[in-house]
């Protein structure tokens, strides 16, 4: 991070790019709810206004700045500094332990879904605390990963550890065997660290205390997998980032430095491979077209786009690019009430797309984006590794 804030030139190409500015006339943009108000923030006066909950993290902004100022991460601290002086709600507590909700959900499927599904239940939970009913509700499973992992058989291999993350254990097992069997095709043999929510939700809802809490042990578990010469992967772009990026820049925790050089993105890992000369690739043709879309967090991560790379190496494969888009959930975000209509709006531009393109299939990297694109569109939604997966005969 630059700690200059006076690196703004004030040429509004965030206000430009900024999806929720676009979609909203309650949110003034970045390039006041970032350095502007940050100005406030380090003289000690906290910008009082709700218009600091309407930044929805994509961090397109960061992206664009000429500058490299890195707005995402001024703003959140000048909302931190607001929430101090007052009382969070429960809502947002709730939200930001999310795996505790999904832990309690696997416990209970399919009870639970049918009870998180009712109209009945999800007013409740829209009058009472404010959590919108028309937004997506995943469904939990019973064995969780880490369970399914248990009794899944390898061949022996290198080792490489993965960090699934909170969704893939509790909604998307089959996604993470579906990590497991692809890395295994290319020679490795996975192992589970010891993990906790990577703590992305307590950030964006404020609470960095508790988050620096779970950061601090991912954080010792994974030095000690790097320490025994194990590389990482993460098949969740928000989780990675949070992993990376966030831990170090945002909670402070210099002790996380050593991963940004030890954690990869299961894509960048397996592109990697492949120009290394390392990578299976005796494909099966597989004769569809599909559609990309790119995460938010997936391009924040400044490592291209290993997932579109990978899927051209595939015969017969047709993968189209969707135009750059966020989706508007952005985790808890479109979640809440107040900003059910906003999430919506941002994403229509990439609805929109899917739904002029007659796409049947969409490929997304991102669970939240394949959780609201299945949602606004109803098209099938899948992760890169799961196409790679067919390819591989498996």
């Amino acid at each position: 991070m630059k700690p200059d804030i006076d690196q703004c030139i004030k040429c509004s190409i965030c206000n430009a790019y900024c999806p929720v500015f676009r979609a909203t006339g309650l949110f003034p943009g970045p390039k006041l709810a970032g350095p502007d108000a940050e100005r406030f923030r380090l003289r000690g006066k906290p910008v009082p206004s709700e218009w600091l909950e309407f930044c929805d993290y994509c961090k397109i902004c960061e992206r664009v700045c000429p500058q490299n100022v890195p707005i995402p991460e001024l703003h959140l601290k000048s909302r931190l500094a607001w929430k101090k002086t007052r009382k969070p709600p429960f809502r947002d507590w709730l939200l930001g332990h999310a795996y505790l909700i999904q832990k309690i959900g696997s416990w209970g499927a399919p009870i639970s879904n049918w009870v998180f599904g009712r109209g009945f239940f999800r007013w409740l939970l829209d009058r009472g605390l404010g959590i919108g009913r028309k937004t997506p509700t995943p469904a939990y499973r019973r064995r969780t990963f880490s369970k399914k992992f248990q009794s899944f058989q390898q061949e022996m291999g290198n080792p490489v550890a993965y960090f699934h993350g909170c969704y893939t254990n509790y909604i998307e097992p089959d996604l993470g065997l579906t990590v497991v069997e692809v890395l295994g095709k290319n020679g490795f043999r996975v192992n589970l660290p010891r993990q906790e929510c990577c703590g992305l939700p307590l950030i964006g809802n404020g609470f960095f205390d508790l988050a620096c809490g779970l950061a601090k042990r991912n954080i010792d578990s994974l030095r000690k997998t790097v320490e025994q010469g194990t590389e990482v992967i993460f098949s969740s772009p928000s989780c990675g980032m949070t992993l990376k990026e966030e831990y170090e820049r945002l909670l402070g925790l210099k002790e996380a430095s050593f991963l940004k050089d030890h954690v990869f993105e299961i894509g960048q890992f397996l592109l990697q491979q492949y120009q290394e000369g390392k990578l299976n690739t005796r494909f099966q043709e597989v004769r569809e077209t599909f559609y990309y879309h790119v995460p938010c967090h997936l391009r924040a991560l400044k490592i291209g786009l290993p997932g579109l790379e990978l899927l051209s190496l595939v015969p017969g494969l047709k993968v189209i690019e969707l135009p750059e888009a966020c989706c508007g959930l952005a985790g808890s975000y479109g979640l809440k009430r107040e900003k059910v209509a906003i999430a919506r709006e941002v994403g229509e531009e990439l609805f929109r797309a899917i739904r002029d393109s007659q796409a049947r299939t969409v490929i997304s990297d991102c669970e939240a984006c394949r959780m609201q694109i299945g949602y606004h569109t109803g098209v099938k939604t899948l992760h890169t590794v799961q196409v790679l997966r067919r390819a591989y005969g498996a």
